[in-house]
């Protein structure tokens, strides 16, 4: 067993054990408290026991406290709550402690996986294949957990609202057509989150409450439909050409939920198997190197020498590249605010140090500039967390990790150099088929014999001349010409193995290129939240057809309801929204120059009609003259969407397989055959 491998499962147990150390002492300290209060600032209260099972629930809560600050768990802690949030009406006492005892089995589960199986491979590819493979499970179990869920509470929507609309045509009432539904629903995954919504609505501070659900609701419809019933349980019921409005909404909002299980249905279906196709080369590398190595001998050479290792090493990142390229172009808009929240504030406190503060702010662009105004603005429609400054940290430490990786891997380039110099198959075994036995021993002792001339002279100064004389017969006097050459070039190439010029130029390169990665990250995602904007404003008309009917329904309402469930337009209509006091007319002017955007400036100015002129209902009357051709619209802005986001996947997911078969086998083959045969036509000529 490599005493490498050993360390390091030894290094994951000793991370674990220092881990169970320092919260079984902050449990001590905290059972010793005087206060009783778990968590003062959050008003947790619990009682002061002495019994294993309060030991390990306090456990349980001060590892969700220090998981839900460390960098990267905190991302995976607070989708498992999520998670949990999503499926279960448990207390925030009940939900952290289980999310605590969730992700400490997980990491738990995570390090003694490595450590079993990185101590089970001998080499240093397999250890990456391990972490990685251990790694993305791991986040696939998160993932479909939270994804699986959603999908059932989406699916089940209809049945809901359906059994609703019957509840409210027999009650009349908003909060009996709930209790009627939840008592039906049972056990389902819908359940806990429409009693939240009627817990929000009948409580002493409704608004406040729904704005507590609206930041942890699964999708977009049960927001719509919490406000909806909300509204409705508030003002009153309606009739419009003899139908209930809130039943009108109830039907509304169910065909955008079909839509959208269309929708995804779709777009799951085109992504079903792009991120194993992306991941595949991964697993295929050494595979592929064997056969090829077995059938033809000649692709050795490559495959050990530093341009093998170079194109091993493009496959791995593409690999990277393509498998989180893919999410991004999979995700929806709403599953941002998830990663949103959970982002890791680490780019604030890295600014605070004087040193990086100072280096930050001279690379940053300027205020005032069209540089600055153009990156503003990228991170505005991206909804991005970050600042201009947090996105400077981020260019500058993405281009200097890159430059120590960079040059970490040219500095191994010089060694595997050294290493192919040694194991290098001479041209006369250079063949189609395996190596028989006896050719694998005598290029080997070759090999041995080139060995001790190449130490022996690689620290000295040698002519071929000087080496011809080691190489003469000293019986018949004659010396291989051949053999010469080969072992003269193995020593050059022995003493040409160091850091040359265009390899730290290389790496400045890749430096200047990772500078960019974070700006250009900003920009592709902009550009997949272009292809949603029609899609949100279909979805801005529906909002507004339901709210029109309303009584005592306001522009300001609307706008407010249009931030809540925008993205793409979220920061300009909030703007406008603060500046609404001072002038309604003039914030909405701002409001249509900021976005140059043709069908959301046409809402803009009935927006502004209703203000001044005419009401709402009369602003938005075609709205529901034009609710068929909108929905024809949607169906097929939904179509184009899915449609853009599968080429785009084919690309990203086909790209590694591409450069495995084409660049590490195809390419290398090609090559090596000409020279092959060029080195035939040479020997021919002679």
């Amino acid at each position: 067993m490599n005493i490498t491998y050993v360390a390091i499962g030894l290094l994951a147990f000793s991370l674990i054990g220092i881990l169970v150390l320092l919260l079984y002492l902050k449990v001590i300290k905290h059972r010793y408290k005087k206060n009783s209060a778990l968590f003062a600032k959050d008003n947790l209260m619990v009682k002061n026991k002495s019994s294993f099972k309060d030991i390990l629930d306090r456990l349980y809560q001060i590892v969700y406290m220090t998981f839900v600050k460390m960098p990267i768990i905190k991302y995976y802690t607070k989708k498992t709550r999520l998670k949990l949030e999503m499926t279960n009406d448990y207390t925030e006492y009940e939900l952290r402690k289980r999310t605590g005892k969730y992700m400490l089995f997980a990491v738990i589960f995570i390090f003694i996986s490595l450590f079993v199986l990185i101590n089970l491979v001998n080499d240093l590819y397999m250890t990456l294949i391990v972490i990685v493979g251990v790694l993305i499970i791991a986040e696939k179990m998160i993932d479909l957990g939270i994804t699986s869920v959603s999908n059932k509470i989406l699916r089940q929507m209809p049945d809901a609202f359906t059994t609703i609309r019957h509840a409210f045509h027999e009650h009349g009432m908003i909060d009996e057509a709930f209790a009627t539904v939840i008592d039906e629903l049972g056990d389902k995954e819908i359940g806990p989150q429409l009693r939240r919504i009627k817990e929000a609505i009948i409580s002493d501070n409704p608004e406040v409450e729904l704005e507590k659900y609206y930041d942890s609701a699964p999708n977009r419809f049960l927001k719509l439909f919490a406000g909806i019933s909300y509204l409705t349980y508030d003002l009153g019921d309606r009739k419009v050409d003899g139908t209930s409005v809130y039943l009108k909404n109830l039907n509304n909002i169910l065909q955008d939920i079909y839509l959208e299980i269309l929708k995804q249905d779709k777009i799951n279906y085109m992504f079903r198997s792009l991120n194993v196709i992306a991941v595949v080369p991964l697993v295929c590398i050494k595979p592929l190197q064997a056969w090829a190595e077995s059938n033809f001998p000649a692709l050795s050479n490559f495959y050990n020498s530093s341009f093998g290792f170079i194109m091993q090493s493009l496959i791995i990142i593409s690999i990277f590249v393509s498998y989180l390229m893919l999410r991004i172009v999979k995700e929806d808009s709403e599953q941002i605010k998830f990663d949103r929240v959970a982002s890791v504030r680490w780019q604030d406190k890295l600014y605070k140090i004087p040193i990086i503060k100072q280096i930050v702010d001279a690379f940053k662009s300027r205020p005032n500039t069209r540089k600055n105004r153009n990156e503003t603005i990228l991170i505005k429609n991206t909804n991005s967390y970050l600042t201009i400054e947090w996105l400077y940290v981020n260019k500058i430490t993405a281009a200097f990790v890159t430059f120590i990786l960079a040059f970490t891997l040219m500095f191994n380039i010089t060694r595997i150099d050294v290493k192919a110099t040694y194991e290098k198959i001479s041209d006369e075994f250079l063949s189609f088929g395996q190596l028989t036995e006896q050719q694998e021993k005598a290029a080997q002792a070759i090999n041995d014999r080139d060995k001790t001339y190449i130490d022996k002279y690689k620290n000295k100064n040698v002519t071929k001349e000087q080496l011809e004389m080691e190489f003469t017969d000293p019986v018949t006097g004659k010396t291989d010409a051949d053999e010469v050459t080969r072992v003269y070039n193995k020593i050059q190439s022995i003493k040409n193995s160091y850091i040359k010029f265009w390899q730290v130029l290389t790496s400045f390169i890749l430096a200047f290129i990772a500078y960019y990665a974070p700006s250009v990250m900003l920009f592709i995602r902009n550009k997949i939240r272009e292809m949603e904007k029609e899609n949100e404003i279909m979805q801005f008309q529906s909002i507004i057809l339901m709210l029109m009917y309303i009584d005592r329904i306001d522009v300001q309402t609307i706008l407010e309801w249009l931030c809540r469930f925008s993205y793409a337009f979220k920061e300009p209509i909030a703007t406008c929204l603060n500046n609404y006091e001072s002038g309604a007319y003039e914030a909405l002017e701002d409001l249509k120059e900021a976005v140059p955007y043709k069908d959301f400036q046409r809402i803009v100015e009935q927006l502004q009609s209703a203000v001044e002129r005419i009401p709402i209902r009369d602003a938005f009357d075609e709205l529901e003259t034009e609710r068929a051709f909108f929905y024809e619209r949607r169906k097929e802005g939904n179509e184009r969407l899915i449609k853009k986001k599968t080429a785009i996947g084919k690309v990203l997911g086909f790209t590694p397989m591409v450069l495995l078969i084409g660049g590490y086998l195809v390419a290398p083959l090609m090559i090596v055959s000409i020279m092959q045969m060029m080195n035939y036509f040479t020997k021919m000529s002679f």
